[in-house]
């Protein structure tokens, strides 16, 4: 299966912001070091180009909690969009909550982090939406302007100013309790992380789930991967415990429990 939605893209978006505004770019000493303090996955993924617009939307986040601009915009009313934000245990949760508020679903995703200059943890997203479609099917496009409410609440979550818990009731409500889940985690880690693998009919809210429960039983996501595939969903997410180490047998089958239990399996 793979890990990006391999669809032709369009040019990146006009560097022109929905005031008329042009973006600021930033020098070449910020794009390298945005480079040299990305992972070594990411730079295999991406190419120059894709690279050097990421690194202009870091630029851009100019010292706010969260920032984040639509990069692509795909056929099938897809959009891809950055995230750039401080790393932190439960900033999935968040985010995965701003995208239940907004009617967004996510097709894929992409989570990277890296050491910034001055030492602190940033947070880099890529993340492929849409919307959800309603009773009649349609699903409508997703507007700039979308993208900066979108944003709006992000932040407002991110700064601690607003409560995800009506979002995670709306997001349980949808639970599918026919749909065939399984999760699981896989026996080998990589740098320390255990990677828990959650398969699942694609719903909307589903990455809220599991990314809150994971928050609440005091998990770090230190990675993942969101794929969809003929209305199915994989997601793989690469997880420690808080102070970075991994996650013993016991503590895996107890997250492993909680997520079950949260999806609404028994």
């Amino acid at each position: 299966m793979n890990e990006l939605p391999r669809f032709p893209s369009e040019p990146p978006v006009s560097e022109v912001d929905p005031l008329g505004q042009h973006l600021e770019r930033p020098d070449d000493d910020f794009v390298f070091a945005f480079l040299r303090s990305m992972p070594m996955n990411y730079r295999r993924l991406f190419d120059e180009d894709a690279q050097h617009e990421h690194a202009a939307i870091a630029y851009r986040r100019r010292g706010r909690a969260s920032h984040l601009e639509i990069w692509r915009k795909l056929p099938e009313r897809i959009v891809a969009i950055a995230l750039v934000a401080d790393d932190r245990p439960g900033l999935l949760s968040r985010v995965s909550a701003a995208f239940v508020a907004h009617d967004l679903d996510v097709v894929a995703a992409q989570a990277y982090g890296r050491a910034r200059g001055d030492g602190e943890r940033e947070a880099v997203d890529l993340i492929w939406i849409r919307r959800v479609s309603g009773q009649s099917g349609h699903a409508p496009s997703v507007r700039t302007r979308d993208v900066a409410q979108l944003g709006e609440t992000l932040d407002a979550l991110v700064r601690g100013q607003a409560s995800f818990d009506g979002a995670a009731r709306f997001a349980g409500a949808l639970r599918s309790a026919n749909a065939s889940t399984r999760v699981r985690f896989e026996r080998d880690a990589q740098d320390g992380a255990s990677a828990l693998l959650v398969e699942a009919a694609d719903r909307p809210g589903l990455l809220l789930v599991v990314s809150r429960t994971l928050f609440e039983q005091r998990v770090q996501i230190v990675g993942s991967h969101v794929t969809t595939d003929q209305g199915n969903v994989l997601d793989r997410f690469q997880v420690t415990e808080l102070d970075g180490s991994p996650l013993s047998g016991a503590r895996q089958l107890e997250v492993q429990t909680a997520v079950l239990a949260a999806l609404g399996e028994e």
